[in-house]
């Protein structure tokens, strides 16, 4: 008799593309994926693989028994969270869609003891800058920033935000340090910017809001990209307080400009998923604990 469990592998290891990757998201060998693979070939008498040295393919009869374990394995989870959702017990696997730099900066160090804490959940994270659709992609939860705009969603906020600026001590020491907003049209800035066209930056100013145009050598759409150039000596940049907390502990990055508020003032970083009569056990286990874990502000 064919195991729910082996479906549920086998659709695995086709969605990730390799025994080894599949391995890695159920937390298991590879070992272990392959014997569980030929075991369902041997009672399925067919072969669903095809193997090479250099690549792995589904065979016909591998595309055939796809399109319909799909379908089965996510009846399964289904079943396992409709039953999860009556027990209250947290379990199954988690989907969470999340910019790579919130991941790196705020997941990762807490998810260890998440899953101490629920040893029944496995999670399995998207890094995705573009927002992802919750339903369409079957994700659980997404965290973002910025205000939720589609009201079919729910949003829970974890924090607040808080950018400023940023350069290393060597920049300063060649360059100088500013001593007001528009001192910065002197300096080398590196945008974080996801579209063309002029770069600004915002203060609140004892005059009132004040718009900065920047310049610099580097534009880009990645935090952790802007911090290494920046900690390189390369430029002042602003980014928000979370992202740099290392550097700041090492000196390797120093604030500037901290009497001028950078706006807006806050940043909303919500939980955000679909809305639904009753959250599954898994994902309001995961939005309390980082409620509970992240700073506020």
């Amino acid at each position: 008799m064919i195991q729910g469990a082996s479906i549920s592998l086998f659709v695995c290891v086709v969605e990730e593309g390799s025994f080894s990757a599949a391995a890695r998201v159920l937390g298991v060998a590879p070992s272990s994926v392959a014997r569980q693979i030929q075991q369902l070939e041997s009672a399925l008498g067919a072969r669903l693989f095809q193997r090479t040295t250099r690549k792995q393919s589904l065979s016909e009869a591998g595309e055939l028994y796809y399109h319909h374990a799909k379908r089965a394995a996510e009846e399964l989870d289904a079943a396992r969270s409709g039953i999860a959702r009556m027990t209250g017990a947290p379990a199954g696997m988690l989907t969470v869609t999340v910019e790579p730099d919130l991941a790196v900066a705020l997941i990762s160090p807490l998810l260890p003891e998440f899953l101490r804490g629920h040893p029944e959940v496995k999670v399995k994270l998207l890094f995705s800058s573009p927002i992802a659709d919750l339903v369409e992609g079957r994700i659980d939860l997404a965290i973002r920033m910025g205000q939720l705009k589609d009201s079919s969603l729910v949003a829970r906020k974890l924090f607040d935000s808080h950018s400023q600026l940023y350069a290393s001590p060597a920049y300063l020491k060649a360059q100088g340090t500013p001593a007001h907003p528009s001192d910065l049209a002197g300096h080398q800035c590196l945008s974080f910017r996801t579209s063309a066209g002029p770069s600004f930056w915002r203060f609140d100013t004892p005059d009132g809001p004040c718009d900065v145009p920047v310049s610099g050598p580097v534009q880009a759409n990645g935090l952790a990209f802007l911090k290494a150039l920046a900690v390189s000596g390369c430029g002042v940049v602003m980014m928000p307080e979370w992202a740099v907390r290392e550097q700041l502990d090492n000196g390797s990055l120093v604030p500037l400009l901290a009497e001028f508020v950078s706006l807006p003032a806050g940043t909303p970083v919500s939980a955000v998923y679909a809305e639904r009569r009753q959250l599954e056990p898994k994902t309001r286990a995961f939005v309390d604990f980082l409620t509970a874990c992240l700073p506020k502000s």
